[in-house]
């Protein structure tokens, strides 16, 4: 890989991603390819093996689309008679597996005339350079940042409410973060324009632009779960039920100064103390809130966006070397 910023490569991206995100699928992808397909980064079972989302609404009893969010097929309201909720882990946001990766590269290559000509662009807050480095035995100690200060002081690629370094290289540079960092870029397109990769760091898929017959391809994958979507589809709306839930708790935040939301799969509780607003899940993680610091979104819409995190996934605070 090479540290080069191609500004015409960066502006053909930025111009070509229109109304950024809103809840439209591909509009976190550039416009104007003629087919789109929603990469879903698998989830973890309990035993350790790779689960489709599929298999977890299949398990849970609730039905799926290509519009559906994970955390709304993950909590289900009620569980059909005589089954458990599934309780793996879910899936990984902002970055592809590494054997889900390969595979989308092996797929790729053979869809474009400039596989040793791509660019990449990797969000700038994935907080690498204020990292923590934890060793046995050690106390915690900033680890080293791999992004030269030349790179962190240079331009980025700017869309709404995201900057990105950029780098660019073959196809499989994709993966040059993945042996320390577990990480694939964020965007990656090649210099043809033949397809394009977007993710976004809060989000557990991927939008894959390209032809017609690469998508079909990719539906159709065995590997992969993708499924195909219009440019017009949105993020299916938040279940009625946790939205009547998560207004009774901030309800009960207001007069108790605690609130508890149970599912299938679990409880969290929100708690007010002299230190702040605090969620707190059944399975240990403690998470601060801070609605105080944005006037744009409400507590409805932090508890709402912090529930399923406190009820899928285990915080982690430092990187084990």
């Amino acid at each position: 890989m090479v540290w080069t910023f191609d500004t015409i490569e960066v502006a053909w991206m930025t111009e070509h991603l229109t109304g950024f995100w809103n809840r439209r699928l591909a509009a976190i992808a550039p416009a104007g390819f003629p087919a789109y397909g929603r990469l879903l980064h698998p989830a973890r079972a309990e035993e350790g093996t790779w689960a489709r989302w599929a298999e977890v609404a299949a398990r849970n009893g609730v039905p799926m689309t290509a519009t559906s969010d994970f955390s709304h097929i993950a909590l289900p309201q009620i569980m059909p008679k005589g089954r458990a909720p599934w309780m793996g882990d879910p899936p990984e946001i902002g970055t592809l597996e590494l054997v889900q990766a390969r595979h989308l590269i092996d797929v790729l290559t053979w869809y474009t005339a400039t596989p040793n000509a791509v660019s990449f662009a990797l969000w700038d807050g994935l907080g690498w350079d204020h990292a923590t480095l934890c060793r046995p035995e050690h106390p915690p100690e900033p680890a080293p940042d791999p992004i030269p200060p030349s790179v962190r002081h240079g331009p980025r690629m700017r869309i709404p409410g995201r900057d990105y370094i950029v780098y660019s290289g073959s196809i499989e540079d994709a993966l040059f973060w993945m042996p320390s960092q577990r990480q694939t870029p964020h965007y990656w397109w090649p210099k043809d324009h033949a397809w394009a990769v977007a993710g976004d760091v809060d989000l557990p898929w991927s939008i894959v632009a390209g032809a017609q017959d690469l998508i079909e391809r990719l539906v159709h994958d065995t590997v992969l779960e993708v499924v195909p979507i219009a440019v017009s589809d949105t993020l299916d709306p938040q279940p009625a039920w946790l939205t009547a839930a998560i207004e009774q708790a901030v309800q009960g935040l207001i007069h108790d100064r605690i609130a508890v939301i149970d599912t299938p799969r679990g409880a969290v509780s929100f708690r007010i103390s002299d230190s702040g607003v605090w969620l707190e899940s059944g399975r240990g993680s403690r998470t601060r809130l801070h609605p105080e610091r944005s006037a744009r979104r409400t507590l409805e819409d932090q508890l709402s966006a912090h529930l399923s995190t406190a009820l899928l996934s285990e915080l982690k605070p430092c990187r084990i070397p």
